[in-house]
């Protein structure tokens, strides 16, 4: 520290001017001496704050991953327990008790909700400081099949004919919405938990057709509610009424247009940004009375992530310390052993299933077991129930090689007089060395037009549905697979690579559909919503009727194969798709059929 000097030709005062210079170079130490002192008082007292605050952000991280948890355990068939949550290499443990709340809601739509209360707690520690977060939830879990459509990822639905979805569409991701003619969406519930865009993903700048969405009313499957409309516009759309905008009126839109700068945006000609202009676009019909809500929605309104089964659960087996099989690879399968000492576990559907019908790799040789594991295979074969065949599968054969896929058929007329027909309706059908490609393995199920009761068929190979199913006395039914196949009813296995396409006739499908696809990557379209259920005819002028639900959770293990339109792939069918609406009744509802659940907080303290 530099020391004060006073300076003076006048000797006489020097004596004073020292003075004055030490008390002066006195009081400058104190202060800085005191400064320091705040200084440093100041800092302790920062370190606190941002050490307290950090355990802050640690607990109240734990207590969002054990949220997600709660929400992954029950779509899983789970119990939720605590657990231990690790942010940035720190471990917060987390409990987590049921308060009690179990109940059913119930729409005006008819939809049914299961909402179950938990209390989460978290406590971390930072240097010493602690604190400790405390949240409320509700998990409300809704069967999945009471979705027209729903996605985990992107969702995209570019048909080429017009085409018309009823009931609630969801995506976990983003929502594009596209159509060659018009699509017609007649629901309350169109969100995405990402964005909602008018146009293609594969080619931004294809923003074409007409996209019409009800407006909001409290249960669109009632006759005696209101219908009206309103357009979600193209870029054209929007260019003809003179704006510019990048991909139409969606989720990109930031503009606000006020032609006569009185403050609202109701006057014609008037648009409001889409966070705000999206709810009242498709709000209730002017004079409705019903009730209050906007059909389109999707991160800009809160929409949140609901959570499904991962695909584990369709596995045969899956990887489990402590399981209860090994892998024999002399007889190419798992084999039973002392319950807890195993590296496998049979996949939740196949731990489940009143029947499963297992093949071996080579393609050679099935075995059928019972709920109790009791070997049917001679029961099964004697009454004609499942035979080995093979079929061409063009997707899966991009180079035309023209080898045929391995085929495990069951016919269901010859299951339903057995005898055997599962009491809990679940059928697991798998075949061990299932890969890509041409190495890809198949169930077909055929004369399934009338079902001895409901019926859910789980493989984790692909799923072909041959000829009308379930259109007799129709009841609960779904299929759930890597990836689902529809073939008419003219279909016969003559299929070759080197043959003509074969001609479909119309077909109805009463099922609903959980399936794996492809992502799009760049400019490789994976088929869109209206692809989901593979084709492998010419179905060009020839309709195809499905009821049920359009269910996408995983991405294709195994039926890799691309999007390919024409060619010696398919051609599109009149596609007349509608939900069931009897799945709005639970006891209609398909055996085990899994839960989206999501997560909504109650109190947070």
């Amino acid at each position: 520290m530099k020391s004060l000097q006073i300076r003076s030709k006048n000797h006489g005062r020097r004596g004073i001017a020292l003075l004055y210079s030490l008390l002066a170079s006195f009081a400058v130490a104190t202060m800085v001496t005191g400064m320091f002192a705040v200084t440093f008082s100041s800092k302790g007292i920062s370190d606190v704050k941002i050490k307290g605050t950090q355990a802050r952000y640690l607990a109240e991280g734990a207590i969002e991953i054990a949220k997600n948890s709660v929400q992954a355990t029950i779509a899983n068939w789970g119990v939720p327990q605590g657990g231990t949550a690790t942010i940035n290499g720190t471990a917060i443990p987390y409990t987590v008790t049921g308060t009690g709340l179990n109940t059913i809601r119930t729409d005006a739509a008819g939809i049914q909700t299961i909402v179950t209360g938990y209390a989460i707690e978290a406590t971390a520690a930072e240097n010493g400081h602690s604190y400790t977060a405390h949240r409320l939830i509700n998990a409300e879990a809704t069967p999945v099949f009471q979705f027209a459509v729903f996605y985990t990822n992107d969702l995209e639905i570019n048909p080429g004919p017009n085409m018309t979805l009823a009931g609630r569409i969801h995506t976990n991701q983003d929502m594009y919405l596209n159509c060659g003619g018009t699509l017609t969406c007649n629901t309350n519930y169109v969100h995405a938990v990402g964005s909602v865009f008018r146009n293609r993903k594969d080619d931004s700048s294809l923003s074409e057709g007409t996209v019409q969405i009800r407006k909001y009313v409290t249960n669109p499957f009632s006759g005696s509610e209101p219908t009206a409309y309103a357009q979600m516009n193209s870029i054209a759309q929007m260019a003809a009424l003179g704006i510019t905008t990048t991909s139409g009126y969606d989720a990109n839109f930031n503009q606000n247009i006020d032609t006569n700068g009185d403050g609202d945006y109701l006057d014609v000609g008037e648009w409001q940004k889409w966070a705000l202009g999206a709810l009242g676009i498709w709000a209730p019909p002017t004079g409705y009375t019903g009730g209050s809500g906007s059909t389109v929605m999707d991160s800009a309104h809160g929409v949140t992530e609901a959570e499904v089964p991962y695909i584990g659960s369709i596995k045969m087996f899956e990887p489990t310390s402590g399981g209860d099989y090994v892998w024999n690879s002399t007889l190419g399968n798992y084999q039973a052993v002392t319950p807890g000492t195993g590296t496998h576990s049979k996949g939740y559907y196949h731990s489940q299933a009143g029947l499963s019908i297992l093949t071996n790799a080579a393609g050679t040789q099935w075995k059928a077991y019972d709920a109790s594991g009791t070997d049917i295979t001679t029961s099964l074969a004697s009454k004609g129930v499942v035979s080995l065949t093979t079929m061409y599968d063009a997707r899966q054969d991009p180079a035309k090689v023209g080898t045929k896929l391995q085929v495990t058929q069951i016919d269901i007329a010859a299951l339903n007089a057995s005898g055997y027909y599962p009491s809990n309706g679940l059928v697991y059908a798998a075949q061990y060395g299932a890969g890509t490609g041409l190495n890809c393995k198949g169930v077909k199920l055929k004369n399934g037009s009338t079902l001895n009761g409901k019926l859910t068929v789980v493989s984790e190979d692909s799923i072909y549905i041959q000829g009308d199913f379930n259109t007799s006395a129709k009841k609960g039914a779904a299929v759930i697979a890597d990836a689902i196949n529809l073939l008419s009813k003219s279909w016969n296995d003559s299929k070759t690579s080197g043959s003509a396409l074969p001609t479909a006739s119309a077909t109805t499908y009463n099922v609903a559909m959980i399936s794996g696809n492809q992502n799009t990557a760049g400019t490789a379209y994976n088929g869109g919503l209206e692809n989901l259920p593979r084709f492998h005819e010419n179905w060009s002028g020839v309709t195809c009727t499905i009821k049920g639900s359009f269910v996408n959770t995983w991405l294709s293990q195994y039926a890799t194969g691309n999007w390919v339109y024409g060619g010696k792939r398919y051609t599109a069918p009149n596609r007349a798709w509608a939900y069931d609406t009897a799945f709005n009744t639970v006891s209609n509802l398909p055996p085990y059929t899994p839960m989206a659940v999501s997560a909504v907080d109650a109190a947070v303290w």
